[in-house]
């Protein structure tokens, strides 16, 4: 403040008015001795000091406490800013790249198995141990089936020689459905040119019943080829989910690991950027999530009933006790993506809170 300043003054840094000195009072004139003249002139000059170092004085608690408090206030909102919602979105993005990451290399999207045990006179004959029998298990992956057949049995066999040791036959066989549906096609092809050679051999009866033969087969054909094309547009469908997940994942965990990095003071940014890119990076999150769920609910919708398999082929008989459903990545999948929505919605919402 100036020296000899008085009134009403508005501060420029809280906008408050505050009252500030004393205005002069009115002194009628009298005569001084010179030695008067002299200390008041020592007085004022002595005065004008003690009023200039208050001031310096004041300015420099202002200027401290005005530091102070804005330090506070940064504080409080990198706490609001970067707080456990951001941390924890920072561990579920990492969780979700890995999970998808599994997805794309896993043949567990969809699972089957089938177990039956051999009668009671054949493990008499075999000498085999109880609860032994025969059974497969299918993994349906993006691209391919993959099939395990597990047989209980005896080195030597067990026909008329029981003496040798139990063990387990496994066998593994894989189909890949775009392989199966370009043969199912061929065969198709061939069995349509041979049903047109019909040269009128036999009778009508005969005619009638090779045509008869030849749609049922054609109708056959077309069973397996849809089958396996159901099989190849839900894996299909499902890694191209997978992949574009991936990429924007891995952009909102690079978003969120910047702003840690700004958070611990390693690099600096605009505030206002920053504010911006938090906000379309929760939005993003809950968008790519949600992308995950639509793309996991078509999958179970393309692809179809596993049981219609053992129809496909008339040597093939239906097992008495089997079970199949999707695996447990889709499981997997499907459960995280609703817990990382919620997440993201949080992350939302303590944004605007800050905001």
């Amino acid at each position: 403040m100036d020296d000899g300043a008085h009134g009403l003054f508005e501060c420029p840094y809280c906008q408050n008015e505050y009252q500030w000195g004393e205005a002069p009072r009115m002194k009628r004139k009298k005569r001084k001795l010179n030695t008067d003249s002299k200390v008041s002139t020592n007085s004022k000059i002595t005065n004008t000091k003690e009023n200039k170092s208050r001031t310096k004085a004041l300015d420099s608690k202002t200027k401290l406490f005005e530091r102070k408090s804005q330090t506070t206030r940064d504080k409080q909102m990198d706490t609001l800013r970067y707080g456990g919602i951001q941390v924890s979105s920072l561990f579920a993005t990492f969780a979700m790249l890995m999970l998808i990451f599994t997805g794309l290399n896993s043949d567990k999207w969809y699972t089957a198995d089938s177990w039956e045990e051999y009668d009671a006179e054949y493990i008499r004959e075999c000498e085999l141990s109880e609860g032994t029998g025969s059974g497969q298990e299918w993994s349906f992956g993006t691209s391919a089936v993959l099939t395990k057949s597990v047989t209980d049995t005896k080195n030597d066999g067990c026909w008329g020689n029981t003496d040798g040791e139990e063990y387990e036959r496994v066998r593994y066989s894989g189909q890949n459905y775009g392989n199966m549906v370009i043969e199912a096609n061929q065969q198709i092809e061939s069995k349509e040119e041979y049903c047109e050679e019909w040269d009128g051999w036999g009778d009508a009866e005969d005619e009638k019943e090779f045509q008869d033969q030849c749609e049922e087969d054609l109708e056959l054909l077309g069973e397996v080829h849809d089958w396996y094309n159901s099989w190849d547009n839900g894996g299909t469908l499902i890694e191209i989910v997978m992949l574009i997940s991936l990429l924007f994942f891995l952009l909102i965990f690079s978003i969120k690991t910047l702003l840690l990095l700004q958070h611990i003071g390693i690099i600096e940014s605009e505030n206002n950027l920053l504010t911006k890119i938090t906000m379309y990076e929760n939005m993003l999150s809950a968008i790519m999530a949600t992308l995950v769920v639509f793309g996991l609910i078509l999958y179970w919708l393309i692809i179809p009933d596993f049981n219609h398999l053992f129809r496909l082929d008339d040597n093939w008989e239906e097992p008495e006790d089997y079970s199949y459903g999707l695996g447990m990545i889709w499981w997997l999948t499907m459960i995280y993506s609703f817990v990382y929505i919620a997440i993201s919605v949080a992350g939302m919402g303590k944004h605007r809170q800050v905001a």
